[in-house]
């Protein structure tokens, strides 16, 4: 054998060569103990429950409230049904449908602003119901910067979970007329005006006889806010219409007849609607992942009526055959005194 031969037998394994001998190594002791490395790493990753619901905001510096909401499919633990986010500061809300999750439990997403801009969010779960990540918001003039939510959001699995300051929450309480247009003002309060004409003093048996249907889950409520529901106003494929509302709400005292509150209106999930801007506040409840909705109170005052939470005094103050009591059904949802 010549010394070129020999130099070729003594030099070293590649990297490559190394590498795969390694794989194989790992691969071997796993089958050993009955472990295969697909196995060991699948049991590592943390995934959401179904149905389970993750929310954190920051609401503490005025003019750059912020919050994000998840909503995690109810038949599947690998994906989100609705992402929401929104900046105040940068004015940009976004509704998004059916982001993926990766085995690893971690969520990479982005997309446009309507108008011009970029979102993205970019999470991990650190545990079932522990997500932690940051969210980012841009356009032309504004940037929030990465926005973090470190080990505050927990879900419970399906529609309640707390935040940063513990309780519940379905996005800011209070609608952002500071950074709407004047239009989108005006579209706001003509939508309110046309509610007050349409539903005010309207009852249950009136509502039933035009269409409405009460939740079957509701009617043996004692107490508390119920909804009534109008499937051929839920397919019209019509929205923010104020003669035409998919839900209207009532409030079911002690003793008496139920007083209506104000209607809820319906959107799909997905692209904001560009009505009104910013003013309208949407949420969904738990596993209705096809729709986001909003309200608009029968109070007097546009701000008022846009509350996403009950404005029990302005409520009061308009109807006097309401009187809010503590205890009722909805509580921790919109239903929360503000």
């Amino acid at each position: 054998m010549g010394p070129a031969a020999k130099m070729h037998m003594l030099r070293p394994r590649s990297s490559r060569h190394r590498h795969r001998s390694l794989r194989r190594t790992l691969l071997a002791a796993a089958l050993v103990v009955g472990a295969p490395l697909a196995i060991v790493a699948a049991v590592q990753a943390a995934l959401p429950a179904t149905g389970a619901s993750f929310t954190f905001h920051d609401h503490a510096m005025a003019g750059k409230n912020w919050h994000i909401d998840f909503r995690i499919d109810p038949k599947n633990a690998r994906k989100i049904a609705t992402l929401v986010v929104y900046s105040q500061q940068c004015k940009g809300t976004v509704a998004k449908t059916g982001i993926p999750i990766s085995d690893a439990g971690v969520i990479a997403a982005s997309g446009g602003l309507e108008g011009d801009g970029l979102w993205e969010v970019n999470a991990t779960f650190k545990a079932p119901t522990t997500l932690v990540g940051t969210m980012r918001v841009r356009r032309a003039n504004c940037d929030t910067g990465a926005l973090s939510f470190p080990n505050a959001i927990t879900g419970d699995g399906h529609t309640g979970h707390s935040h940063g300051g513990g309780g519940h929450d379905h996005g800011p309480k209070d609608p952002d007329f500071e950074s709407a247009s004047p239009r989108q003002r005006r579209q706001a309060s003509a939508l309110h005006r046309g509610v007050l004409r349409t539903w005010r003093g309207v009852t249950v048996a009136k509502a039933e006889r035009l269409g409405w249907v009460q939740n079957p889950t509701s009617t043996r409520q004692t107490l508390g806010m119920f909804h009534t529901y109008n499937r051929r106003y839920e397919n019209d494929k019509r929205i923010l219409d104020a003669r035409r509302p998919e839900s209207l709400v009532f409030w079911r005292p002690a003793s008496g007849q139920p007083v209506i509150l104000g209607p809820m209106f319906r959107v799909p999930a997905g692209r904001r609607p560009s009505f009104a801007g910013p003013i309208p506040i949407y949420h969904n409840h738990g596993d209705n992942v096809k729709n986001l909705m909003t309200h608009v109170w029968l109070v007097r005052g546009s701000k008022s009526a846009w509350m996403n939470c009950l404005p029990v005094r302005a409520l009061e103050q308009y109807n006097p055959a309401f009187k809010w009591m503590p205890g009722g059904n909805d509580q921790g949802q919109v239903g929360d005194p503000c």
